[in-house]
Order: C-alpha cells, then structure tokens, then sequence
C-alpha cells in the first residue's frame, strides 16, 4: 500500500472509528476493534446509493474510496484500522484536526513499539512451535531410522 492509499484510508476511517461531538473526539466506537474491510467497503457502497448523483465530486470521492478498499488486502487493512484506533485514543478530548502534542507522539510510539515486540514475540512462539513439532514424515520414517 502507498502512503497516499494508507492517508485515504485513514480519511475513510474517521468515519467508522472515533465517537464525535462536532469535532471533538469523545471516544472509540464499540465496533472499532472488529470492524472489516468487508463491511467499510458495504457501507460506502450503501452512502454512494443514497448521494445525489449530481454531485459529481462527491459520487467520485466515494467511488476512489470503493476502489482503494477493493485494491488493498485484509492485513494492510488491519493495520491501518489498528492504527486509527491509537491515534482516536490519544485524540480524545481535543479536535479531530487538532495536530498531536509533543507528548501524544511520544506515546504514540512507545504504543506502536510495544505493540511490535509483541507481534515479533508471538512470531518467534509460533516459529519455535512449528521447529520443535515433529513432521508427519519424521514420525513415519522414525522407526525405520
């Protein structure tokens, strides 16, 4: 994904993931963690249906976001969802187009930082289960050896 695809769906996310009040963040929408790629894709194509289609800048907008998330897989998707969420968390209280402060990036990265050790972690487990699991043909050929 292109850093332009990942800014656009960061914009088509701040649809589904953080709870308003005009343009203060108030929190994370209950469905935030859970939500799909498959299911943003079937609310934009449900909103372009309900546009008026003479607005040709907006039926366009919405069919450039239709197209990205048919384009991008599931795991980029997730990332990015995973990212919107840290980033509405650290918003709450303040604007939606109000820049971080100094000391929401710095926990935004021990987040993010944290969040890749354990995924390193859970990657290195996995790998040393799969190394000391015997194959099928080891356990076969084993009382022949």
């Amino acid at each position: 994904m292109t850093d332009q695809q990942e800014i656009q769906l960061h914009l088509i996310l701040s649809d589904f993931i953080p709870l308003m009040d005009g343009d203060i963040v108030q929190g994370i929408s209950p469905e935030a963690r859970d939500l799909t790629l498959q299911e943003v894709l079937d609310q934009l194509l449900v909103d372009r249906e309900l546009f008026d289609q003479t607005d040709a800048s907006l039926v366009s907008w919405q069919d450039e976001n239709i197209q990205l998330l048919k384009t991008i897989s599931d795991e980029d998707f997730l990332v990015v969802r995973d990212e919107n969420i840290l980033l509405t968390e650290l918003q709450i209280g303040q604007s939606l187009f109000e820049p971080l402060s100094e000391n929401q990036l710095e926990e935004l990265k021990k987040k993010l930082i944290s969040e890749q050790e354990q995924a390193s972690e859970r990657q290195t487990q996995a790998t040393e289960k799969i190394e000391q699991k015997p194959s099928l043909w080891e356990k076969i050929l084993k009382p022949f050896g």
